[in-house]
């Protein structure tokens, strides 16, 4: 596990927003969308939920983030 792309998922988190984490990060909004799924896919679960614009953390999220 990178921990670049952990690092993305907790500022997503805090942020409820991918946009926002990437501003935040110096990076385009694709590439954080990016790094999620790629830790998704290596947990083998969602981390976030998507609604529109925002998102919030799933239950494996937020014990993800506790951690």
């Amino acid at each position: 596990m990178d921990t670049k792309f952990l690092e993305s998922f907790l500022i997503v988190a805090e942020c409820g927003s991918v946009a926002e984490a990437a501003r935040r990060l110096n990076m385009t909004p694709a590439a954080v969308a990016q790094r999620m799924r790629a830790l998704e896919t290596e947990l083998g679960q969602a981390l976030v939920s998507r609604v529109g614009r925002t998102v919030r953390p799933t239950a494996a999220g937020l014990a993800v983030q506790r951690h």
